[in-house]
């Protein structure tokens, strides 16, 4: 800010004050990643430089640079003091010692390592042959996607962040090095280049250099591979989006779609950050660069990311910053999973005790399904590896005696607030919490929003709305049948209330009619003024904030409370429930408009499809009847299958047809049977083909004649 003030127009001030600001949220900022130094590898001296080594697909084994004692390259660095580097490689292993395996799961990513940024350790680093390591500065190694060819940076006397570098690749050989060769990207020799990136289908390669047309310092540039010249060709400026006045380097090309690259010329927390930024297929940006925060920048020197496959998660990378062994070394980095739980009780509505042993039916958008049972308090939960973000969750509650009830959660648009950490487990947990109820078939429910008006039976929208829910309940429980009542206050003649509540009760009935409920379902039944309402224990409807629980709105108590309680009390008593009297219902079968939806599918039913037909070799020693024990295929349908078998001896080796009805249509094709009296002469004639060509298709008869009753090869 100080800056910003003497010079105004800066804009390096402007930069550094953003930068700052930040990096102060960055740092206050809830992070899924873990970072910690790779204590096995690093020494006082620099390490950098970083790929994967090993057979494609695996990614237990490094190859870094270190400047550390004992490399090849001898001299002392003039800008460093330190010797020159080399390149070294090392096995990851077991928290034992033991080695491990590597190879990668088959859908593309590797599995995440929950200790991939704790302790881990690693094989006594080896240093490569020296076809590769010289008396020069030898770093920053990458492999093409088959790891054959190995790209690296060799400088002559030059500090390797100066980059007076060039590109050499090498291809491997068994165990050994063919000589590396230079990368010719430039035909100006005073230019410099480094850090190589190839991508997987090894058509582009990233790296950085000071070619003609930089933008500031070291920019990154991609090359394409000309396959019919053999070449790397055509370097192109990433742009001025990605390249600064400062320095860009170490990129990195990651199956993600993403370039991550070192920058210190881009805002960030303090020398060099490592950002990333997505790529089209030309390998050129399609957006602006991502600053990857804290705690994988520091107010240090952040640099030389590499990944495991997919994404931005499980890797290292190579910082300056404290709690280090000395100068460069080598971080982890572990993105911490984020996990999904549910768990609920369940309660009854009638007094709030808890269900036990109530069936809970849990499905997913994503078609998910699980079902797990209430405990002794109601509880239930469910911790499963299926339960992902962005899905949205239904709850199906059964149990005997109670109405089937449901719930809904979801795990849609939640973001790092909404989850613990889990530190036995290493995890972020959201859990879903689930509090539902059901109703107990004999308690009436009341519906709170279907009132009617002072001697009226007409329906109200807020009443349909009521009255839905009685649909959504009918069409969850399709076995039960209920009392729909209707209920009045005290006021007006009692014959005329009960004419009025019967009007009310078949007026509600007449609607969920409407809805497509059997009528046998529904019996409508008005109650008049014969059953005051009685307020429950946790009642929550109209007038809750008026009555106590327990009492009882008749005539007499209503008329003793204020003019401003009783039309509360008396539109309470005008209400409408309704109650299970059986759970016994058996929908009526319409015989003639089933017998018309059989026929109408068996009209547009496709065909079935054969059954593949298989095929038997026989043993040695094998009878018919052993051949029908073993393929499970009767002695007549093994018969009809291979033509009859009239004069066949079994011999070892033949094959038979064993699928009744099974389709061997794409085996006739290419087969041929053998009859009784046929020779290789006869059957070659009777082909068509030359006998030789016959017996070479056949190689397991191709020294005697062929035995009758088996299938020979025509094609």
């Amino acid at each position: 800010e100080d800056m910003a003030k003497v010079f105004p127009g800066d804009e390096r001030a402007k930069q550094g004050i953003e930068s700052s600001k930040a990096a102060v949220a960055w740092l206050a900022a809830t992070t899924r990643y873990q970072v910690g130094p790779l204590t096995d590898l690093n020494t006082k001296s620099h390490e950098y430089g970083l790929a994967f080594d090993g057979r494609q697909g695996a990614y237990e084994e490094l190859l870094f640079s270190s400047t550390r004692e004992g490399g090849i390259g001898k001299r002392q660095d003039g800008w460093t003091g330190q010797q020159f580097a080399d390149i070294y490689t090392t096995k990851r292993l077991n928290s034992d010692g033991s080695a491990r395996g590597g190879k990668k799961p088959k859908g593309g990513a590797s599995k995440v390592d929950p200790t991939a940024a704790r302790a881990q350790k690693f094989s006594a680093p080896e240093l490569l042959p020296e076809t590769i390591n010289t008396m020069d500065h030898e770093g920053s190694p990458a492999f093409d996607g088959k790891r054959r060819n190995l790209y690296f940076t060799r400088c002559m006397d030059v500090k390797r962040a100066q980059l007076g570098c060039a590109i050499y690749v090498t291809r491997r050989a068994g165990q050994t090095w063919q000589d590396p060769t230079p990368v010719v990207l430039t035909s100006d020799s005073s230019r410099s280049v480094g850090h190589p990136s190839i991508n997987a289908e090894e058509t582009l390669l990233y790296f950085a250099g000071d070619l003609q047309g930089a933008v500031g310092g070291k920019d990154l540039w991609v090359a394409t591979y000309d396959k019919r010249r053999r070449t790397w060709s055509n370097p192109v400026n990433l742009g001025a989006l990605i390249n600064t006045k400062g320095d860009e380097l170490f990129p990195f090309i990651h199956d993600d779609g993403f370039l991550y690259f070192s920058s210190d010329g881009l805002p960030g927390m303090g020398g060099f950050d490592l950002f990333r930024v997505a790529v089209g297929e030309d390998g050129l940006p399609t957006g602006e660069p991502e600053n990857l925060k804290s705690p994988l920048n520091s107010s240090g020197d952040d640099f030389n990311i590499i990944l495991r496959p997919g994404g931005l998660r499980d890797g290292y990378f190579v910082t300056n910053r404290e709690g280090g062994t000395g100068g460069d070394d080598i971080w982890t980095i572990y993105e911490v999973p984020l996990k999904y739980g549910l768990r609920g009780t369940l309660k009854s509505e009638k007094d709030q005790a808890p269900l036990a042993n109530a069936t809970v039916k849990i499905s997913g958008s994503d078609g998910f399904t699980a079902t797990v049972m209430t405990d002794k308090l109601g509880k239930f939960e469910l911790v499963d590896e299926k339960l992902i973000a962005d899905v949205n969750y239904s709850f199906a509650f059964e149990k005997k005696k109670f109405l089937n009830g449901g719930a809904k959660a979801n795990t849609i648009g939640l973001n790092l607030d909404n989850f613990v950490f889990v530190e036995n487990e290493n995890v972020f947990r959201h859990t879903m919490d689930i509090a539902a109820t059901m109703a107990p078939i004999e308690y009436p429910v009341i519906l709170p929003e279907l009132y009617f008006a002072l001697a009226k039976w007409d329906l109200t929208d807020k009443s349909r709305a009521a009255l839905d829910t009685v649909y959504r309940t009918l069409v969850l429980n399709p076995n039960i049948v209920i009392e729909l009542r209707s209920h009045t206050d005290y006021r007006d003649a009692d014959d005329k209330n009960q004419a009025l509540s019967q009007k009310r009760a078949d007026t509600c009935v007449k609607y969920l009619i409407s809805k497509g409920i059997d009528p046998a379902r529904l019996v409508s039944l008005g109650m008049g003024e014969t059953q005051p309402f009685e307020i429950p224990q946790n009642y929550k409807g109209l007038g809750k904030e008026l009555f106590p629980a327990a009492t009882v709105l008749s005539e007499a108590n209503i008329r003793k409370m204020p003019a401003s309680q009783q039309e509360t009390a008396n539109q309470i008593n005008r209400r409408t429930d309704f109650r299970v009297i059986r759970d016994d219902y058996t929908p009526p079968v319409d015989t003639a408009a089933l017998a018309e939806e059989m026929g109408e599918m068996a009209k547009n039913a496709e065909p079935a499809k054969p059954v593949k037909g298989e095929m038997y070799t026989v043993g040695d020693k094998e009878s018919f009847a052993t051949v029908c024990r073993n393929a499970n295929v009767g002695i007549t349908d093994l018969r009809k299958l291979n033509g009859g078998l009239r004069g066949v001896r079994l011999q070892p080796g033949m094959i038979l047809k064993v699928t009744p009805n099974g389709d061997y249509a794409d085996f006739d094709s290419k087969h041929r049977q053998v009859n009784l009296g046929e020779t290789w002469k006869t059957l070659a004639k009777d082909l068509g083909v030359k006998e030789k060509v016959l017996r070479e298709l056949n190689p397991e008869w191709v020294k005697v004649e062929p035995p009758v009753g088996t299938y020979i090869r025509t094609k």
